[in-house]
């Protein structure tokens, strides 16, 4: 006798649900200087650039989540409140490994206790996963060149809840909640 197998109707859809993340976002200024630097490179033929307003950094992955789950989640996140912190990106390149295009931030001490606090709020809804903090300018990008990179500074003054809507949906981040720093 086959055994019963739990049905998620979250997951069971044709069309996939939006996954939920906790980013930090780059201001337009920032967006522009990480854009400038992008289109310095040069490209591989089928290479995809996100649209510069779209550039994000991914502190915590949640995936797929309920109303009720997502409301849960937002509270849990008013309880984060870290200093504010300045970022200094200054590294790019490409990962061999999956063909993505990134810059990267010099570590510092704000951006790994955000995550941290982040990763203790939320953690009745998800696990620990492994973390390289980064920024994607491009998917299927091996091949690409780059330019040697002129840091950019970037103060990071809040973290935000977001619904990811991807193909077959219209692509959108739905800012669903936004944690100032303090």
């Amino acid at each position: 006798m086959a055994a019963a197998t739990h049905r998620d109707p979250l997951h069971d859809r044709a069309d996939p649900a939006p996954a939920l993340y906790v980013w930090i976002a780059p201001d337009p200024a920032v967006q522009a200087a990480i854009d400038a630097h992008r289109r310095a490179w040069w490209w591989p033929e089928g290479s995809h650039q996100p649209k510069p307003h779209r550039l994000h950094l991914t502190l915590c992955p949640l995936g797929a989540r309920s109303d009720a789950e997502i409301e849960g989640i937002d509270e849990a996140l008013r309880g984060v409140r870290p200093d504010s912190f300045e970022l200094v990106l200054d590294r790019s390149g490409v990962w061999t490994r999956n063909g993505v295009a990134v810059v990267r931030p010099q570590a510092h001490p704000g951006l790994t206790q955000l995550h941290h606090a982040i990763e203790r709020a939320i953690l009745p809804w998800t696990r620990p996963v492994p973390w390289e903090p980064h920024i994607t300018i491009a998917r299927r990008a091996l091949g690409a060149g780059a330019q040697r990179m002129t840091p950019i500074r970037w103060q990071v003054r809040e973290f935000v809840l977001v619904r990811s809507w991807l193909p077959p949906h219209r692509v959108w981040h739905e800012v669903l909640g936004r944690h100032r720093l303090v």
